[in-house]
Order: structure tokens, then C-alpha cells, then sequence
């Protein structure tokens, strides 16, 4: 009896890469690869929404829909087609992606990207066949075998073992999976092994005089649970133990690199100093209109565009430096909202947001010229507005770059 990956594959003909190697100008080896990590991403995603009932009860609403299994006959037909990184409400499987990873996949295409040795487009592009390929084969093991929510989950976790295996290297730090995911992943790196929750992890972090990064992390650069919801947020992380722990020591161990202008470079791994870098550096990488970079340290006083300069300075600034020691990379600065009022005051909100990190750069010296501000409200979710953490990470400011 195949298992769910060997399901998954079985619809991946030569021709269907073939296809798509041609479509995207990348070699079929690449595109092979892409899928073969694409897949074990989305199930290993749906695992780790386990403890949250809520998000388990909207993923298998999207996944028991008899209409999925169609997405099987036509897999070269998806190509091309959605906009996962953006989220789009119309894609039912870009509505599983945003439920699933919310602020977190444009970090995860790049990981993606970089596995296969393809653009990040291209990855973006197959997001958009695989995981309704993956969406079908799941619906249709739902509807034949007249599985729940509970049933699902055994499923899934009867097969953890062979998913983990799968999953490429790095993916399982960056996914914040919950403890006891990714316990089988024989070939996790360091980094995947901190968020597996092993409890020699505080200590370590103690003996290592990380405690006050910890300390620091938690008072300034996570999600407060009352904060309004008209408020712009930080993405939240998943609400697990063994995911905050990840986090606060991917965030203790910190970013750092020094700039051709000898500016030393600070922030969080996983935030957006080290990904925008990376990505302006990454000659590989091109200009795109779906690669995105959310802010992680950047707040608004309640119910208003002005910036709580107490706690985004730092990362605001650093901002400014990665411009000057990048001239000729221009952004477009994209302000969102959750769902929640009119939209046309989330749309003047938004916008008020972006425009108000634009003059802030520019005001430190940047050219108005390398630099666009827009407004987007409740449109573009990266997660449910059914939860309030799937809000809290729609609430956002993120930047694309435009020119490098």
C-alpha cells in the first residue's frame, strides 16, 4: 500500500516535468527536486496545526471538499496559475499555504529555491500545481475512507517518519514545527533540531548567556494578545512551546553582517534584514512581483499611522543602511490589514502605514525616487482572518524590491 508521498509522486509524470522545466526555463532535474520538497512541506505544515482546532477544522474544510480531486486531472493546467505567495482568497490552495505558514512563506520559497537550485518564481509557480495536486490526493483519502479531523491527523501521523525523511534541510527551523514532528527527521540540521523542543535547549542557552535576548525577544518583538485588531502586527508564531522556543533562540543567536559601507549589520535570523539581504546579494534570485519581506520589529500606535519609534528604530534604521549600502536597489513598501471593519478604512489605514516607513526613509537620506508606498487593506492575506492568530499575521508591513 503506497503511503502519501509515493500517492503524491505517482501523479508527477516525466511529461508533467518536462512541461514544466520548459514553462519555467529550469531543468527537469530542478523541477523534480522542487516537488519531491514541496510536497513533504505542506504535509509536515498541516502536522504541525495539530494542537490549534480552529485552523485543523478550516484546512480540512479546504482539503474534504469533493471538488480538490478534480485538480488531479489537470495538473498542467495549474501551472502558472494563482498567486500562492500573495495568498490569493480566490486559490483554495493558496488559502491552505497562507492557513498554514502565514508570514512565513516567502522564507519558505526561498528555502525551497535554494534546495532545488531554481528561481524562486519557479517555486512559486510549482507551489501553484503541488499543492493542489497535494489538496487532492488528501481529499480524495478523506472522501473514500470517510476520515474526520481525527482521522486525518492519525494518517498523517502514521506516515510522520517518511514525510520527515523528505523534508529538505533547514525547512523544519524555519516552519517552527511543534515537538515530536520532526523527531524522525534523520537528516535535520542543527538548526531543525533546536525546534524540536529537546530539553537540553534552555540550558544550553543559559550556559550560553542568551537569557536576556530571551528576556528581550519576548517583551519587544512578539505579538501581544490585546492588541487591537485594527493594529498592524508581527506575523505570530505558531502557538506551541517547542515553536516560541525556536523562535526566541533563532532570535537570541541573531543575525549579523557588516556592509560594504562598514555598517554592522544586526537583526533576527529569520527576519527581514538577513532575508532581504540575501536576496538582493543572490544574483540568482530576480526581481519579481511575489517575493516579499515582512517587517518584524516595526509597530504603529493603536488605531494610527504613527510609529512607535521605542520599538522599530533599530530595524527601521537598519532599513536605511541596507539602501545606502545597496544604491541601486529600489522597494515598494506594501501596507496590509485583517478583515476586520470597513474596507475602505483598512485601505486608507494601510496606506497611511506604508507611506508613513517611506518618509521615515526618507527623511534619513533616501532618494523618494528608489522608494513607492501602497495600501492593500484586508487584500493579500497570508493567513485566515477566522482566528485571531491568522489576523494578528495579516496584520503587516512588508517590502518587495523592485530593482537591485
Amino acid at each position: 500500500m503506497s503511503n502519501l508521498l509515493d500517492s503524491v509522486k505517482s501523479y508527477v509524470t516525466p511529461t508533467l516535468i518536462n512541461q514544466a522545466a520548459t514553462l519555467l526555463g529550469e531543468n527537469e532535474n530542478g523541477i523534480s527536486k522542487a516537488i519531491g520538497g514541496i510536497a513533504p512541506t505542506i504535509l509536515a505544515g498541516i502536522m504541525n496545526k495539530a494542537d490549534d482546532s480552529n485552523a485543523m477544522g478550516s484546512i480540512f474544510n479546504l482539503l474534504s471538499d469533493s471538488k480538490n480531486e478534480n485538480f488531479l486531472s489537470n495538473l498542467g493546467g495549474l501551472l502558472g496559475g494563482g498567486n500562492l505567495a500573495h495568498n490569493d482568497p480566490k486559490d483554495l490552495a493558496g488559502n491552505l499555504m497562507g492557513t498554514l505558514f502565514g508570514g512565513k512563506v516567502p522564507a519558505i520559497l526561498n528555502a525551497l529555491s535554494s534546495f532545488a537550485n531554481i528561481k524562486s518564481t519557479s517555486t512559486s509557480t510549482l507551489l501553484g500545481m503541488v499543492g493542489p495536486l497535494v489538496m487532492g490526493v488528501l481529499g480524495k483519502k478523506i472522501n473514500g475512507e470517510g476520515l474526520n479531523v481525527s482521522g486525518l491527523l492519525g494518517l498523517l501521523r502514521g506516515e510522520k517518519s517518511s514525510i520527515m525523511n523528505a523534508l529538505p534541510g533547514g525547512l523544519s527551523a524555519i516552519m517552527g514545527l511543534a515537538s515530536g514532528i520532526g523527531n524522525n527527521n534523520a537528516a535535520a540540521t542543527p538548526e531543525a533540531e533546536v525546534s524540536t523542543g529537546n530539553r537540553w535547549m534552555w540550558p544550553l542557552l543559559l550556559l550560553l548567556g542568551l537569557g536576556a535576548g530571551i528576556v528581550y525577544y519576548m517583551k519587544n518583538c512578539t505579538v501581544k494578545p490585546e492588541m487591537p485588531k485594527s493594529e498592524l502586527a508581527l506575523p505570530a508564531a505558531v502557538d506551541t512551546v517547542a515553536s516560541k522556543a525556536a523562535d526566541m533562540a533563532a532570535s537570541a543567536a541573531g543575525y549579523m553582517k557588516k556592509l560594504a559601507s562598514g555598517f554592522e549589520l544586526k537583526g533576527n535570523n529569520n527576519g527581514i534584514e538577513s532575508q532581504l539581504v540575501t536576496f538582493i546579494e543572490d544574483a540568482t534570485k530576480p526581481v519579481d512581483k511575489t517575493t516579499w519581506f515582512n517587517f518584524d520589529r516595526l509597530l504603529f500606535e493603536t488605531g494610527s499611522a504613527k510609529i512607535d519609534m521605542a520599538k522599530s528604530e533599530d530595524q527601521l534604521n537598519n532599513m536605511v543602511e541596507v539602501l545606502k549600502a545597496f544604491p541601486k536597489v529600489k522597494l515598494k513598501i506594501g501596507g496590509y490589514t485583517d478583515n476586520t471593519g470597513s474596507a475602505a478604512a483598512n485601505q486608507k489605514l494601510s496606506a497611511a502605514r506604508a507611506e508613513a516607513v517611506v518618509a521615515y526613509l526618507v527623511g534619513k537620506g533616501i532618494d523618494k525616487a528608489r522608494l513607492t508606498g501602497e495600501g492593500y487593506g484586508a487584500q493579500h492575506p497570508v493567513a485566515s482572518n477566522d482566528t485571531e492568530e491568522g489576523r494578528a499575521q495579516n496584520r503587516r508591513i512588508a517590502v518587495r524590491v523592485t530593482e537591485k
